[in-house]
């Protein structure tokens, strides 16, 4: 679209996949990177390959509990001289002609030993060990470089570190690792109707006559924090419906920022302010409205400063639609992303019903588990209205459906958030 040319109503509907695109062809990644110590940097995104720094282990390690021996003392009797503690290289004692050593999994080899025979195949008499077979050179221990070799990649550019990752790195001595900076996130809830909850009497009291407590910006900062946690929302903010107020914020307080969400004010009513926000701003608007039920209105510009803002609705789950379908997928554009970690769309569920939809959207379902399947059993068609918000807690999980119909056993994609609910098997209820 040009710039100062902005449709106040939703006339032309974008795809998504298409709007994606739209956005990475304008926005680009990320550039800036910065080494941190590994237990600061997970969630954080590889700016370089990982490769191992060292061979580890840097010398013969015990793979059981168990007695390290010299294989050519196999089969025979020991005498057991001492103990090698896991966590130490240099060990005191040295394994010489008839003599063993005890080790623990893991453990470092004594110099002389070249096997290891573990515990429950010898027995003990009287400080020493008897081994009734003969243990080949090189069993059960784990060599040198056998975890992983020096300059070996073991994780490639663009992943995102998981905690699991940093368990695996430290065993084998990587300590830090180049990582692309946050992406820094702005959050603008809008609506005059809206409140901060301060206490519970309050809010009470407030939503009883007639204002609505704000949910919508809290829940994608909450989505951002747990599926996004390369990028970090620096300030979420509540304004009313005032476009000066709104614009005042957008030209002096988004300075630094990568990108701004505002929720809220994406539609054509008297009181939404995007379209009237990028006039006033000449911001280049990018597409106004998605092809999607629940979460329509969506829309992207970009501010003159080159800050992306990307406007979601101000219904709770038409915002999560957004969330899931689009701004997951620009921040991982954004932060350079090539394999996330945990994904917020977590599985496949088959139908228990058939389904229709005229467009992509989400849909509200309770999900169980018969006979080690994933069902899904969408909440009725009136549950499903963005002004019934309440039925979010009568769903397990969120369906993205994609196409017209469904029939009953096919597969839909599924956001859960809730365990599902296992239910008798076909045998069990015979």
């Amino acid at each position: 679209m040009e710039q100062g040319t902005v449709p106040r109503y939703l006339q032309k509907l974008t795809p998504v996949n298409e709007a994606l695109e739209i956005i990475k062809k304008r926005i680009k990644p990320i550039s800036e990177a910065e080494e941190l110590p590994l237990w600061q940097a997970v969630g954080r995104v590889l700016a370089e390959d990982l490769r191992a720094p060292h061979d580890f282990p840097p010398r013969p390690r015990a793979a059981y509990d168990g007695y390290a021996v010299r294989s050519e003392d196999t089969p025979g009797k020991l005498r057991v001289i001492g103990e090698a503690p896991i966590g130490r290289v240099e060990i005191e004692y040295r394994v010489e002609p008839g003599t063993a050593v005890y080790v623990s999994t893991g453990a470092y080899l004594p110099e002389g030993a070249d096997t290891v025979v573990p515990e429950e195949a010898v027995r003990l008499e009287d400080g020493y060990i008897v081994i009734d077979k003969h243990f080949e050179p090189g069993k059960n221990l784990d060599p040198v470089g056998f975890y992983a070799k020096k300059g070996q990649v073991l994780l490639p550019k663009g992943y995102v570190l998981t905690e699991l990752d940093i368990v695996g790195l430290l065993d084998i001595a990587v300590t830090r690792a180049k990582v692309y900076r946050e992406i820094r996130v702005g959050i603008i809830a809008t609506g005059t109707e809206l409140f901060e909850p301060t206490s519970p009497e309050e809010a009470e009291k407030r939503i009883l006559r007639g204002e609505v407590a704000e949910t919508t910006a809290k829940l994608i900062e909450s989505m951002i924090n747990r599926y996004t946690p390369w990028a970090r929302v620096v300030r979420r903010i509540l304004l009313p419906d005032h476009i000066d107020t709104i614009e005042w914020v957008l030209r002096r307080q988004t300075s630094g920022l990568d990108l701004v969400i505002m929720t809220g004010g994406t539609g054509p009513s008297e009181v939404d302010p995007f379209y009237q926000l990028a006039e006033r701003m000449n911001a280049e608007v990018l597409f106004r409205g998605l092809f999607v039920r629940g979460g329509r209105p969506t829309s992207a510009a970009i501010l003159q400063n080159g800050v992306l803002l990307l406007a979601l609705s101000g219904h709770p789950v038409s915002a999560l639609h957004g969330f899931l379908r689009l701004l997951y997928h620009v921040l991982k554009h954004m932060g350079n992303v090539e394999r996330a970690g945990e994904p917020p769309i977590q599985g496949y569920a088959a139908l228990a019903s058939p389904l229709k939809s005229k467009r992509p959207e989400p849909v509200k379902a309770k999900l169980y588990y018969r006979d080690g399947v994933l069902v899904a059993e969408p909440l009725p068609r009136e549950r499903q209205l963005s002004s019934v918000t309440v039925s979010n807690v009568e769903a397990d999980g969120i369906l993205l459906v994609d196409k017209k119909e469904y029939e009953p056993g096919e597969l839909v994609p599924v956001m859960i958030y809730r365990e599902p609910v296992p239910l008798p098997t076909k045998e069990q209820e015979g």
